[in-house]
């Protein structure tokens, strides 16, 4: 078992916070998420991981990636047989902003056979940390490439390279996350990209499973996280309104829905 707790940012954009390996693991309940992005893999056993409703089962290799304030709970599958497994929390600018390199998805699956790859960046991140002195630049470098690693593997879930993906729903993507601030609706949207609303629609749900007006759901709610958390001085109101909702009612009752607590008591938690 080894494993290395509260370490130092360092000022650098993006580093490890908690990291393990050989962890023997027992029942975690997050009810309101972790603070920050969350690698659980699984080296030995069997896990069960439960994401709102979505169960998820991580066999050897297997892992997720969590984004902060994701409400979770985990477990091993078997009460007899030991689930040992990888641990990684992210912490730095960089890993708070991380969330649009993940298409604002709350959780993002490694299968077995794509885990053996971050299984070997972790071993690497651990031998830098058991060295002699640290070098906490190379520390960092290796965190971002095992983030960046994670989050790109959503680009497996989603066909980045289809030409209505390049041509219609990435730029749809970029200009809510450029204006998702404003009175912005999916008629606007696809007026920009001179296309009707019912085909913007259609193609989100063909390459990203999900529709546009979910998306700009989760670009409104994941910038309201970070300015709860960042901007402690402004008022509830205030954050709604810069995130995009003209009602604070409306705003607090679809950030409940949409990650299991309050917009207050998710900054208390946070602090």
């Amino acid at each position: 078992m080894r494993a290395y707790f509260n370490l130092d940012a360092n000022d650098f954009p993006v580093t490890v916070e908690h990291i393990g390996a050989e962890w023997p693991q027992d029942q975690i309940i997050r009810y309101q998420g972790f603070p920050h992005f969350h690698w659980l893999q699984t080296e030995k056993g069997v896990g069960n991981f439960w994401i709102g409703e979505k169960h998820l089962i991580l066999p050897e290799k297997a892992g997720v990636l969590v984004s902060p304030g994701v409400p979770h709970r985990y477990e091993s599958a078997n009460v007899n047989d030991k689930w040992e497994v990888i641990f990684v929390t992210f912490q730095g600018k960089f890993a708070d902003d991380f969330n649009l390199q993940m298409m604002n998805h709350d959780y993002v699956y490694i299968p077995p056979e794509r885990g053996v790859e971050f299984v070997n960046q972790v071993e690497q991140i651990i031998a830098t940390l058991e060295s002699n002195p640290v070098d906490h630049e190379w520390v960092s470098a290796l965190s971002y490439y095992l983030l960046l690693s994670l989050g790109r593997e959503e680009s497996y879930h989603v066909n980045v390279n289809h030409p209505d993906f390049i041509r219609y729903v990435k730029p749809a993507m970029n200009y809510m996350s450029e204006n998702f601030a404003t009175n912005l609706t999916i008629t606007s949207v696809a007026k920009h990209l001179n296309m009707t609303p019912q085909y913007l629609d259609r193609l989100f749900q063909k390459i990203m499973h999900l529709s546009p007006q979910e998306y700009l759901l989760q670009v409104r709610i994941s910038h309201a996280k970070k300015l709860l958390v960042s901007q402690k001085h402004l008022r509830v109101v205030a954050v709604a309104n810069e995130s995009g909702f003209r009602d604070a009612a409306y705003f607090s009752r679809i950030f409940k829905r949409e990650t299991g607590v309050t917009p207050i008591n998710f900054r208390k938690w946070q602090t």
